[in-house]
């Protein structure tokens, strides 16, 4: 199960690295290696990683906003119901 978990969480990284670079691409107009470079340094950014990365998954891929938002916000949300279920579990008694 460990090993499903590091895989899934290796490419949803991925998937995001790739809306960033996407993101840096289209919204700067510049070629893709020099996108790249940036991308390798914003990504560490929070704010600005994820502006462009959901910016490049809207703009460069087509996708929804709410899959956009997904994508970088999807995991987050799924820890806070599942830690909300086990609080919410063990105070049953």
């Amino acid at each position: 199960m460990k090993v499903l978990y590091f895989i899934a969480i290796l490419l949803l990284g991925l998937l995001q690295f790739l809306a960033i670079w996407t993101g840096i691409e289209v919204f700067l107009g510049i070629h893709a290696i020099f996108a790249l470079i940036l991308a390798l340094f914003l990504t560490g950014i929070p704010l600005i990683g994820t502006l462009a990365g959901v910016y490049g998954a809207v703009a460069g891929w087509g996708w929804s906003l709410v899959a956009a938002l997904t994508l970088f916000f999807g995991l987050f949300a799924l820890i806070l119901v599942l830690f909300a279920l086990d609080r919410a579990d063990g105070h049953r008694g």
